[in-house]
């Protein structure tokens, strides 16, 4: 190894360690509006709000209700999994994306069941 009286050498080639990086969908842009995709794969984009951007990347672009993968066309709603009116808190685990029909759909459940808890209690 080449060293100067110093102590300081060279750095070798293989010292640097492999980084490996997903391939971009050749159809992809960064300014095409999918900001689902690049959320989704970056976790942040620029059009996109920080918090929608974590969400989309911690459920992988799905809905959390039904499965199915976001689109760009999608409306895409942030929903308490816990409903604050059932002592749900504003934090990060308790909050999930849904698509704007599940969204209706979870929170008609959530009232369904509100009602049945209060009929039983006053029983």
């Amino acid at each position: 190894m080449f060293q100067t009286k110093d102590g300081l050498h060279l750095h070798k080639h293989n010292w640097t360690p492999l980084v490996r990086h997903t391939l971009v969908r050749p159809d992809a842009i960064p300014y095409d509006g999918n900001w689902t995709y690049w959320a989704t794969r970056k976790g942040q984009t620029t059009d996109t709000p920080t918090k929608v951007a974590k969400l989309l990347k911690r459920q992988k672009g799905k809905c959390a209700w039904c499965g199915q993968y976001f689109t760009p066309s999608d409306i895409i709603e942030v929903d308490h999994i816990v409903p604050r009116s059932h002592g749900g808190k504003d934090e990060y685990k308790n909050i999930q994306l849904l698509h704007r029909h599940c969204h209706d759909n979870k929170t008609a459940l959530d009232n369904a069941k509100a009602v049945s808890l209060t009929m039983e209690q006053s029983d």
